[in-house]
């Protein structure tokens, strides 16, 4: 495990709604909090609308919920890291292991 868990994020997960004319909103639902520890991995760019942004990978070490899935987010004060995988690093489900996006404009 990767130090003490001293940051408490926000579990949230993806909601598709009906807009009333014919398609999806998406929107975010807080799920859980979560007690865990981060880590920098490494940086990068990209682009998003065809203009350069910065991506952060980082290590997120959590106590294992049962409802941690790619696609969702993990959210830091102002920080949203998008989860990319999902491992429990000792095989006993006591915490998850993810490896997490943050975007940076």
């Amino acid at each position: 495990m990767t130090g003490p868990l001293r940051h408490l994020f926000q579990h949230r997960t993806a909601v598709d709604l009906p807009d009333g004319v014919g398609g999806v909103a998406r929107t975010w639902l807080t799920v859980d909090r979560l007690w865990g520890a981060i880590e920098p991995l490494s940086d990068g760019t990209g682009l998003a609308e065809e203009r350069p942004i910065a991506m952060l990978a980082h290590r997120v070490t959590v106590r294992a919920p049962n409802t941690l899935a790619p696609g969702d987010r993990l959210v830091l004060g102002a920080r949203s890291l998008e989860v990319q995988s999902v491992s429990d690093p000792d095989g006993r489900g006591r915490f998850s292991r993810c490896r997490c996006l943050e975007e940076q404009t």
